[in-house]
């Protein structure tokens, strides 16, 4: 199975607040606005035991760091990625600003990168969470499995957490809690409309370089071993018979322009045809790779 390449500069998502003003008290000078209020936190009986004293204090300085709410909100707010062999998990914030308790039952959410590309979408129950008081945070975990997950490649130096909304919206804060979709958005169209993008700018690409022999790198991943694979497809816009040799040096640049594998191979045995595509597979070892933490938000191939 092929595991995600993180790009994480930082695993804990960008925030965006506004400057801070400080007023000073003086005698003469009376404060006209007091600063708003930090949520409490609130944790589910279940994990209340499980949390220090240094972890809950950790958790409050971020909720009072996170973009202030309107009143009668929801909102979540990623906390934290932590990647493992089945998929993700994501630590995340939700805030009840509202005057009442609220329950919360079946919930989509979606997982964004620095890209804004929709990284993977999971329906969640939270009805195991019970209720969340007025005017708390509480710190909740979800699972995102490899399964789920619409790319090959995330750019996690900037990421965010969000609910789906009925309408295809990503929002990250709510006043409704119904967030079942409606028959006029289908997650399948929605899917397709951002493939066919993709397709349409291959067809550029392919009208752009007719008469050319080209390579597409199209996914690059890391195997069960720690190797790195990479997935190339070769397009010959000639109008003859092109043949790869042994020995053909490709080498795997970063985004930093940094070497990150290179290695020798025997594609003697390809033939690509006129106006045709040969997929190509390149697996280098793990101990073969020369940089340590390699940044795949963009990446190439380059061939001798």
């Amino acid at each position: 199975m092929l595991s995600f390449f993180k790009k994480l500069r930082s695993n804990e998502p960008k925030q965006e607040t506004e400057n801070e003003s400080v007023i000073e008290e003086t005698n003469d000078t009376p404060v006209e606005e007091a600063a708003p209020a930090v949520l409490p936190l609130h944790f589910p009986e279940d994990v209340d035991t499980g949390i220090s004293m240094e972890e809950r204090y950790v958790l409050q300085f971020f909720v009072g760091e996170l973009p202030e709410m309107a009143k009668d909100e929801l909102a979540i707010d990623g906390y934290k990625l932590v990647q493992d062999e089945a998929g993700m998990m994501l630590q995340a914030i939700l805030r009840n600003n509202m005057d009442a308790d609220i329950e919360i039952g079946t919930v989509p959410m979606v997982l964004i990168d620095a890209h804004h590309n929709m990284v993977a979408r999971t329906v969640f129950d939270l009805t195991s969470f019970g209720e969340i008081p007025a005017r708390t945070a509480m710190p909740c975990r979800f699972f995102l499995p490899y399964s789920d997950f619409r790319v090959e490649q995330a750019d996690f130096s900037n990421w965010m957490v969000g609910f789906h909304m009925e309408d295809g919206r990503v929002m990250r804060a709510v006043t409704e809690l119904d967030f079942e979709q409606s028959g006029d958005f289908s997650q399948d169209q929605y899917v397709e409309a951002q493939d066919q993008q993709v397709l349409d700018a291959i067809e550029r690409a392919i009208h752009e370089t007719e008469g050319q022999v080209n390579m597409f790198g199209t996914s690059l991943g890391q195997g069960e071993h720690g190797e790195l694979v990479v997935e190339l497809l070769l397009r010959n816009g000639k109008d003859e018979v092109v043949e790869l040799t042994d020995g053909m040096v490709f080498t795997v640049l970063d985004a930093a322009r940094d070497v990150v594998a290179s290695q020798a191979f025997d594609f003697s045995a390809v033939k690509v045809e006129p106006k045709s595509v040969q997929r190509l597979v390149l697996e280098y070892d793990a101990a073969a790779l020369q940089k340590a933490e390699p940044d795949f938000s963009e990446w190439s191939v380059d061939v001798k």
